[in-house]
C-alpha cells in the first residue's frame, strides 16, 4: 500500500471508526484519537490486509475501535482521583456505608441470574444479539446498524423489539 492508496483507505475508514469510539466514549476527542490509533495498526499490518475486501476491513476496523474505546473505558474508570479540602466533605466520604448483607446477596444473585439470561439469549438469538447491544448499549444509529445486517431500518427495530420482549418473558418466568 503506497502513501496515496493509504490517504484514501484513512479517509474513507477514519469517520467509521471514530463513530463507533464516540457510541462508547461520548467524547469526540477521544473517538478520535482511537480512531487514529486504530487506523495506525492498520496500517503497521497493511501487507496482510486484503484491501479488496470491503466488508472484512468494514467489519475489523468496527470491531477493533469498539475494543479499544472499551478498553479505553476500563482503564480510565479506575485512574480517578479525589481530594478533599474541607472538614465536611471528608467525614462525608469517610463514613462507613452500612448495607444487609442479605440484600446485597440477593443483588449477586439476580446480577448473575441476568447475565445467565443474557448468555443463553446471545447463544439462541446472535444476530439479535448483537443488534441490540451495538443500538441500545453502544449508541450505533439504526441505520448504521441495518446497512451493516442487510436490514431495513424496520427490521432492525423489529428485532430490538422481540429480543426485549424475550429477554422480559425469561426474566418473568423466574420472578413470578
Amino acid at each position: 500500500m503506497n502513501e496515496i492508496e493509504y490517504e484514501e483507505f484513512y479517509l474513507k475508514y477514519r469517520q467509521i471508526a471514530k463513530s463507533y469510539a464516540y457510541g462508547i466514549l461520548e467524547d469526540w476527542y477521544l473517538a478520535d484519537d482511537i480512531s487514529q490509533e486504530v487506523l495506525y495498526k492498520m496500517y503497521t499490518i497493511r501487507n496482510d490486509l486484503d484491501l479488496e475486501n470491503e466488508k472484512m476491513l468494514y467489519a475489523l476496523i468496527r470491531r477493533a475501535a469498539v475494543n479499544k474505546a472499551l478498553d479505553y473505558k476500563k482503564k480510565s474508570s479506575t485512574k480517578h482521583e479525589f481530594s478533599c479540602h474541607d472538614d465536611e466533605t471528608a467525614s462525608v466520604l469517610d463514613r462507613r456505608i452500612h448495607v444487609n448483607a442479605e440484600d446485597q446477596i440477593l443483588r449477586q444473585e439476580e446480577n448473575k441470574f441476568m447475565h445467565m439470561i443474557l448468555e443463553r439469549f446471545r447463544a439462541e438469538q446472535p444476530i439479535n444479539y448483537e443488534i441490540l447491544i451495538q443500538t441500545k448499549f453502544m449508541n450505533v444509529p439504526v441505520e448504521t446498524v441495518a446497512e451493516e445486517f442487510g436490514l431495513t431500518k424496520s427490521g432492525v427495530n423489529n428485532r430490538i423489539y422481540k429480543a426485549k420482549r424475550w429477554l422480559k418473558e425469561e426474566y418473568e418466568k423466574t420472578y413470578e
